[in-house]
This record gives structure tokens, sequence and C-alpha cells, in this order.
């Protein structure tokens, strides 16, 4: 071993570079040949630093290899879970509705309007673990990469008038009103069941978060793009919490308040990047919220 000092230090820089690459030619046999007792130190210090660095590598790989598969584990009970809970779900709702349509016939009197109420009530609990049954579904699919889009010629005005239509009453019961900003049909290839989706939890959203104000759906039609608009005057969202909302399992708002699993605007960003679009938001605390989508027009 070179025992010049300056030597030295330059054949310790090149085993660090060396074991900075993942390889090292020091061996047990060159540390016991050295005559000088600091440099077996140094030589020593260096080749456990290697096998240190070794198997932290080897414990990081086995680590992720133990991740994935529990990844891949929960995914695919998510997914058998979901669609197991299909099934008696519908059948649940099928009952209900054919409670409703029969109960005049059966109830009379002050009654009926109360078993109708009920029966309401019970509806409503219904399609809300059916909404959270489906975010499970589309979670597993987009994580699986399973998610598949179908494309048909379609007004997008008509998608939100659809969508308006079937979230007025929830929009109403939070003293909201829903209104539709459009000049004329905005045609395209879109998968409309996905942009339903997407502008059903946006919508659902303002109305949870809109504090009973007004809410307005806008839709256009620019050249090769087309805009959705939802707009709230509710809590808003601070700055800083605004880089984050699209993120899996993230709430602007406290859980406490509001409920959800912080699914949505995530699944809504993975379904409009799959369209090939953009979703952003502008917002200001107590002001209110505006959430933009843009899609393009053509396959």
């Amino acid at each position: 071993m070179l025992s010049n000092d300056g030597k030295l230090v330059e054949e310790v820089l090149e085993h660090i570079a060396e074991i900075g690459a993942g390889k090292c030619s020091i061996t047990d046999a060159a540390i016991a040949a050295e005559r000088d007792a600091s440099v077996q130190q140094i030589l020593a210090g260096l080749l456990m630093l290697h096998e240190d660095l070794q198997y932290a590598q080897q414990r990081q790989s086995a680590l992720l290899d133990e991740l994935r598969l529990a990844v891949r584990v929960r995914d695919e009970f998510l997914s058998v879970a979901s669609h197991e809970l299909r099934t008696p779900l519908t059948t649940l709702g099928l009952q209900i509705d054919g409670l409703s349509h029969t109960l005049p016939g059966l109830v009379s009197g002050p009654q009926t309007e109360k078993v109708a109420r009920r029966l309401e009530l019970t509806r409503r609990q219904i399609d809300r673990l059916a909404a959270l049954v489906a975010t499970l579904v589309d979670v597993s699919r987009i994580t699986s990469g399973k998610l598949q889009l179908t494309k048909e010629h379609a007004d997008l005005v008509d998608v939100v008038r659809t969508v308006a239509d079937r979230l007025g009453d929830d929009a109403q019961r939070s003293g909201s009103s829903l209104s539709i900003d459009a000049s004329g049909p905005v045609w395209g290839d879109f998968d409309v069941s996905r942009v339903d989706q997407v502008l059903t939890n946006l919508v659902a959203n303002a109305i949870r978060y809109g504090r009973g104000q007004p809410i307005a759906i806008g839709v256009d039609g620019k050249n090769a793009s087309a805009r959705l608009c939802v707009q709230d005057h509710g809590i808003g969202i601070a700055p800083q919490h605004q880089g984050r909302i699209f993120q899996q399992f993230e709430r602007a708002a406290p859980s406490t308040n509001y409920g959800g699993l912080g699914l949505g605007l995530w699944i809504s960003a993975q379904l409009v990047d799959a369209m090939g679009g953009t979703i952003s938001v502008r917002s200001e605390v107590d002001v209110g919220s505006t959430f933009t989508v843009e899609l393009p027009r053509a396959s």
C-alpha cells in the first residue's frame, strides 16, 4: 500500500467513488497484507461501508417487493369486495323503489307520508353506499391500469343538463341553486359516462362546500377543446392546500365537518388525464372555488 499521504488520499477517494457506484475492490486479504495499522483501519472501514450499503440496498429492494405485493393484494381485495357489494345494493335499491311505488295502495292515512319519508331516506343511504362502492371500483381500475374509455359523438351541454337534473334535489336541500351557462351545443368525441362522473364529483363538492350559495356550471367549446367550469361561492380553498387536493385521500376541509373519502378529485384528475384533458382550480378562502376541466373535442 502506498504510504505517501497524497497518494493515500487519492486512493481513498477512488475507493469511495467505486463504492458509490456499487463496487468495491478492497478484500480481506488486501487489508491483512497492509503493514500500516492506520491504513488497515481505513480500508476496513471502507469495506464495511460497502457491505452496509449493499445490505441496505438489498433490504430496500425486499421492502419494495413486499410493498408492491401488499398494494396488489389490497387492489385485488377492493376489486372483489366492490363487485360483490354491487349486487345486493342493486337488489336492495330495486326493493325500495318497488315499495315506494306500491306504498299508496298498501298504507293509507297519516302513516303514508311518514313511511314515504323513511323509504326516501333509506334510498338516499343506498345511493350513498353505491357511490362509495363505485369509487372503490374506480380506484381499483385506475391503480391496476385497467381503466377503459368508450368515446361517442355527444353534446356536452346535454351531459351538463343530466348532471344538474340529477343533483338538483341535493342542491335544493343544501339551500343552493344550480344554473347552467351555455350559449349553444358543444359537440365532440367524449366518454360521456366519465365526463358525467367528473362533473358529478365537481358539482357534488360545490354543493357540499358551497354554504347554500348559488352554483354555476359553465360549458363552452373553442376550436379543438371544450371547457367545463363549476363555480361555487362557498368556503374556498387556502393557497397552501390547492396543490394537493387532486392527490389520493387529500381534503382541504376538515373531514369531521364534511366527511368524504378524499378520492373524488383524485379520481376526477385521473379520468380527465386519461381523456387527454386538464383540470385546475382557482379559489379564495370564504369567496369560493372554480374548477375548470378542458377536454379535446376530437379523438
